[in-house]
């Protein structure tokens, strides 16, 4: 069935019966890089005990504006919300509607920002968002958990340069580095940020016995900053790492920043081009790669030697580092996307043709994988005080001769994901 003929029926059955549960919905496309797709963001922050504001971020080029009959060019949108208890809940506690029409630009730089205030349930619950481009007769879907317990996330403020709006993403880089301001709705006088300055390995092959290292949450270093006349206290994580910033040290939950690299989540750096290689080669390849006295050329040189060609090695490159770039705005947690466990099966298995999601964990389908049969990787939610993102793949040693064939597929300039069928 057609997707959006798909998700329309889903919503319209949530909408009117509540019979729908999310978890039983393939949200396979929330990891597809698909460009003709809206592209919001969304930020919510608690204004109160039991108020808040959702912030809608959504650049002009994705809006299409058509003239009216007075000569206008105009755009218009509506956006749905549905606030199910979770992933797996057919309860609907709430919903509404709203609409808007955005200003006209002709500048494609530009970015429309649209806030929303609204009533929180008093518990913890999943805000189903429908953005619908009237215009364009399409919509993007978007899932947010809506964390109403003490310090969560979304009790910081956090804007750069005196923005009128927070930050869209706890990601930043250097171009959001300075001047960051952070404020409550209790106008609290004191807040601390613990610094964490890591490096971390990336992910173990899926059929891997070795115990997980276990993270420490014992700080490199830490400070107490004071609210300013304004109630906001101001910081400069400007060093490459994760800041968790808490207004109270007795509970683990609050705020986290993490600064990964100047362009994150793009890939620009010699080194993690070949970093993410770990994946693909031999430890005595990738210590001979590390150690070359031109990194570029030596990264070159691998993709040239196992696709025969120039152009094709051109061509492996874009697509694999697509996916890692990819990886990073998906699968982001404590660590880059393109470590995570998740971000290492889409690397090196490509998109996964199926997923369902709880509340607990994810599930991964990928159709049958030459003579090994059905493909799938479950992963279960970790509960991370840094970030609401962090899942583990379960392992399993049956998992060792389907990697090592899609590890030989790049290896002989294939792509692997493109040999799986349905």
């Amino acid at each position: 069935m057609n997707r959006l003929l798909f998700s329309f029926l889903v919503f319209s059955l949530a909408a009117c019966s509540g019979l729908h549960r999310i978890s039983n919905s393939d949200l396979s496309w929330q990891y597809r890089d698909d460009p003709s797709w809206l592209k919001p963001q969304y930020a919510i922050v608690h204004e109160s005990a039991d108020s808040s504001t959702l912030y809608l971020r959504l650049p002009v080029a994705d809006i299409l504006y058509k003239r009216s009959d007075d000569g206008e060019m105009k755009a218009d949108f509506s956006l749905r919300f549905i606030f199910f208890q979770s992933y797996e809940s057919k309860k609907i506690i709430d919903s509404l509607s709203v609409s808007f029409s955005p200003p006209y630009s002709n500048d494609s730089n530009a970015i429309v920002i649209k806030s929303f205030g609204f009533r929180h349930p008093k518990q913890n619950c999943l805000l189903a968002l429908r953005l619908n481009d009237l215009n364009r007769g399409s919509f993007k879907e978007s899932f947010i958990d809506v964390d109403v317990s003490k310090q969560s996330r979304q009790d910081f403020d956090i804007r750069a340069d005196n923005d009128n709006f927070p930050l869209f993403s706890s990601v930043i880089n250097n171009a959001f580095s300075n001047n960051l301001s952070v404020s409550d709705y209790e106008g609290t006088s004191e807040m601390w940020v613990r610094c964490f300055f890591r490096e971390y390995p990336v992910a173990l092959p899926p059929f891997s016995t070795k115990p997980p290292q276990i993270f420490s949450y014992t700080s490199d270093s830490s400070y107490s900053v004071s609210a300013d006349n304004n109630g906001k206290f101001n910081i400069n994580p400007l060093r490459y790492g994760i800041y968790h910033l808490q207004f109270d040290t007795m509970i683990k939950s609050g705020a986290t920043l993490f600064h990964f690299d100047e362009s994150y989540p793009e890939v620009t750096n010699t080194n993690l081009l070949i970093e993410a290689l770990r994946y693909l080669t031999t430890a005595k390849e990738y210590d001979e790669l590390m150690s070359a006295d031109d990194k570029k050329a030596a990264v070159d040189d691998f993709w040239i030697k196992v696709s025969g060609s120039k152009e094709r090695a051109r061509f492996l490159i874009r697509m694999f580092y697509t996916r890692m770039q990819n990886a990073n705005r998906f699968f982001t947690s404590y660590l880059e996307g393109w470590k995570t466990d998740r971000g290492m099966i889409y690397l090196v298995f490509g998109p996964p043709k199926t997923v369902y999601r709880t509340a607990e964990a994810e599930y991964w389908e990928y159709g049958t994988y030459r003579g090994y049969g059905a493909l799938s990787f479950s992963f279960q939610k970790i509960n991370n005080p840094f970030t609401d993102n962090d899942f583990v793949l379960v392992r399993s040693a049956s998992y060792e001769p389907v990697w090592y064939m899609a590890v030989d597929n790049w290896r002989q300039g294939r792509i692997s994901g493109e040999d799986i069928h349905d």
